[in-house]
C-alpha cells in the first residue's frame, strides 16, 4: 500500500469574528460565497466545496505516520468494512479491512525505510453530494530493503462516509 494540503490561516478568519457568535453558528464572514463565475467546464463530480471536518485529515496523517512506522495494524478502526483503493500503477483494491491492512502490511515490507514531507492537506466537504473527502500532497522518500533510494511526488484524495476512510486515490510523479 502507497502513501495514502495546511490551511493554517483559518484561525485568523476565526478569532476576526464576532466574540458573541456561538461558535457552532456560522456567520456571514465564513459562509460560502456564491460563485458567479462562468466557467470553461462543468464539474463532472461537484464543483461546490466548504472545508471539512478537521478529523477526518487527521486520520489520513495518522495513517501516513502509521505507514512510514510499518505500524499498519494501529490503522484498523480508521477503515471502513469495504474500502475502494486506487494506486497511482493501476492497481485497484476493492475489499475488506483485514485484506487492505494484509496487503499494505506486505508492501511495506519492501522498505527499509520510508519517511514522508507532508506539504499541505485539506479537509473538504462537497456541500451538493453531502460528502467528505481530504486531499493531501506530500513527498516521498523510500529505501528498499535491497539499499535502493527513490523518492515520489505524491498527491492522493481520500474519501470518508461516518468518519470512517471508504475511497483512496492516488496520483504520484518522479520528483526532480
Amino acid at each position: 500500500m502507497r502513501r495514502l494540503i495546511a490551511i493554517a490561516a483559518i484561525a485568523a478568519l476565526f478569532s476576526s469574528c464576532n466574540q458573541n457568535t456561538a461558535p457552532a453558528e456560522k456567520t456571514d464572514a465564513m459562509a460560502a460565497k456564491p460563485d458567479s463565475l462562468s466557467y470553461a467546464f462543468k464539474a463532472g463530480y461537484s464543483s461546490s466545496f466548504t472545508i471539512g471536518e478537521a478529523a477526518h485529515a487527521k486520520i489520513v496523517l495518522d495513517i501516513w505516520k502509521a505507514y512510514d512506522d510499518n505500524n499498519l495494524a494501529a490503522t484498523k478502526p480508521f477503515w471502513a468494512d469495504s474500502v475502494t483503493m486506487q494506486f497511482a500503477e493501476g492497481f485497484t483494491f476493492k475489499g475488506g479491512i483485514d485484506s487492505l491492512l494484509a496487503g499494505g502490511k506486505k508492501d511495506r515490507e519492501q522498505y527499509s525505510s520510508v519517511v514522508d514531507s507532508v506539504d499541505a492537506w485539506i479537509p473538504l466537504h462537497s456541500t451538493d453530494k453531502n460528502e467528505d473527502w481530504v486531499g493531501i500532497w506530500a513527498r516521498e522518500y523510500t529505501t528498499t530493503v535491497k539499499g535502493k533510494k527513490d523518492t515520489m511526488d505524491i498527491h492522493e484524495i481520500w474519501q470518508f462516509k461516518n468518519s470512517k476512510v471508504v475511497y483512496v486515490a492516488q496520483y504520484k510523479g518522479k520528483h526532480k
